[in-house]
């Protein structure tokens, strides 16, 4: 491995070290998967298929499983649309094998579910998806319902990746607040850190 692949690897480390201090989450949760490297379609896939087997080891509530398996994929599928891409292996299309960098992790502890996703973006980016998710953290379970709406009916919004279609509707059937970060990487990008909770109680999504 060259001094360049040495360095890649010690910042995926330092940032993977940043999530897991995230609040304290190692301390307050069991992991039950923690990925860094390319996602692909054989990525989501294989966490999908361990998630879902670990739900149903453990009987977990139906409505529950669903809602943490939606949250699941689309926070990989986030990564796909949002990460900034630094090289010229990667792409946007998971049928190529190699897309786009980052890390996931998923746990849970006596009340809830979390799912955290890790990657890099263009700070222009980061700035449109505070705004997103800050409003979006603004509302109230009415107000989400109408944003969605109001998304859905408006194409340039349901199809802008930067717009926030798939954080709406998991705030929507989560209906629990987005805990994010940026850490800076360079004058260009910047690390995104997301978190996303699913409760255990059986409320009505």
């Amino acid at each position: 491995m060259d001094n360049n692949g040495y360095e890649q690897v010690y910042k995926q480390l330092k940032h993977l070290k940043t999530v897991i201090n995230f609040k304290k989450m190692m301390t307050e949760s069991h992991l039950n998967v923690v990925f860094m490297g390319n996602v692909t379609q054989a990525t989501i896939d294989g966490i999908t298929d361990m998630i879902s087997e670990d739900l149903s080891t453990r009987n977990e509530n139906r409505r529950v499983t669903k809602r943490v398996y939606h949250v699941m994929m689309e926070s990989l599928q986030n990564i796909c649309k949002h990460a900034d891409s630094q090289s010229e292996e990667e792409s946007n299309s998971l049928e190529q094998g190699l897309v786009k960098k980052g890390i996931f992790l998923i746990g849970h502890n006596e009340n809830e579910y979390f799912i955290t996703t890790g990657n890099n973006i263009e700070i222009k980016s980061a700035v449109t998806l505070r705004d997103v998710l800050d409003n979006i953290n603004s509302l109230d379970a009415d107000g989400i319902k109408q944003l969605y709406r109001d998304a859905m009916m408006n194409s340039e919004i349901g199809d802008t990746g930067g717009a926030g279609l798939g954080f709406i509707d998991i705030a929507k059937k989560t209906g629990t607040k987005y805990e994010y970060y940026f850490e800076p990487d360079n004058e260009v990008s910047c690390f995104f850190i997301l978190t996303m909770r699913v409760a255990k109680a059986n409320e009505e999504a």
